[in-house]
């Protein structure tokens, strides 16, 4: 939607090999250093972007090119969500 976007991840994520998203990734897996570094980049990253007196660039990244067919890659077009939980 042309909105900027920012990726905060972990660098220790060694449970991601097995547990990440099933019924294994309980509140035990926490990385609660990970958990505090992450608030921190965001409490910085949302002081600075407040501050910067010049606007993040909404133009799109040009997409690299299909190795196979050669064809430049497409951002994704927008599609109205799923409310149906499922019940089709």
């Amino acid at each position: 939607m042309g909105v900027p976007a920012f990726s905060l991840s972990s660098l220790s994520w060694s449970y991601g090999d097995y547990t990440w998203h099933t019924n294994l990734d309980t509140y035990d897996k926490i990385v609660f250093d990970d958990v505090r570094n992450n608030a921190i980049l965001t409490a910085i990253l949302a002081y600075m972007a407040c501050e910067d007196p010049e606007k993040t660039s909404r133009k799109k990244a040009a997409l690299p090119t299909n190795l196979k067919t050669g064809i430049q890659k497409e951002w994704p077009k927008p599609r109205s969500p799923d409310r149906a939980g499922g019940q089709n």
